[in-house]
């Protein structure tokens, strides 16, 4: 196997590979320069060539499933705490200060209504190509959202979700709570009349 050949691999598998790009360069670097004389001299062996291929196949395929997994785990992880309409500001406040008590809750952000309503327009009115689709925006006389604030929750790794989304709901003006997965799957869940 050319030097060539081996570089370029060793390079297919870095890119594959989500880590810090000082930590991915320092990586091929030291492979390629350590590395070099043993492989040059055990390349000839296809055996050797096999188990390599073999070696960056289950790399690659850890690498994607390790992805996966962490997606996975930050859409379960993401909850979106939905109020009673009729509340006040103050009341508001407090059931945010409530959550961001609650142990295993590392972050606690509050989207208004007029926010939720901007996100909304940033990721459903544009096209294809990112155009700004506004005139379809704009036929909205009123923020169709106005009643969606909602305060953003992000449990901690180490903690019982489960547990986390019990004790948010007990609070009295909590009237739903979902994950970004839930969501998701809402969203593309065929109405029914």
């Amino acid at each position: 196997m050319n030097e060539k050949v081996l570089e370029k691999e060793l390079l297919q598998i870095k890119n594959a590979v989500t880590m810090p790009e000082n930590l991915a360069v320092e990586l091929s670097e030291t492979a390629l320069e350590k590395g070099q004389k043993k492989l040059s001299r055990s390349c000839r062996s296809g055996r050797f060539r096999r188990l390599c291929a073999a070696a960056a196949a289950l790399l690659c395929l850890c690498a994607i499933g390790t992805t996966s997994f962490a997606y996975n785990t930050y859409q379960e992880k993401q909850l979106a705490v939905f109020m009673d309409t009729d509340l006040t500001q103050s009341e508001i406040d407090s059931i945010g200060h409530s959550i961001s008590t609650i142990p295993g809750i590392s972050a606690c952000q509050y989207i208004s209504g007029d926010e939720a309503w901007a996100q909304f327009k940033k990721n459903y009115f544009t096209d294809s190509d990112d155009a700004d689709m506004a005139a379809l925006a704009d036929a909205f006389t009123e923020n169709p959202l106005a009643d969606s604030f909602n305060y953003r929750v992000s449990v901690r790794l180490d903690a019982d979700t489960q547990a986390v989304r019990q004790q948010i709901s007990a609070l009295s003006g909590v009237r739903r709570i979902t994950t970004v997965r839930e969501a998701k799957a809402e969203a593309t869940r065929p109405k029914t009349e």
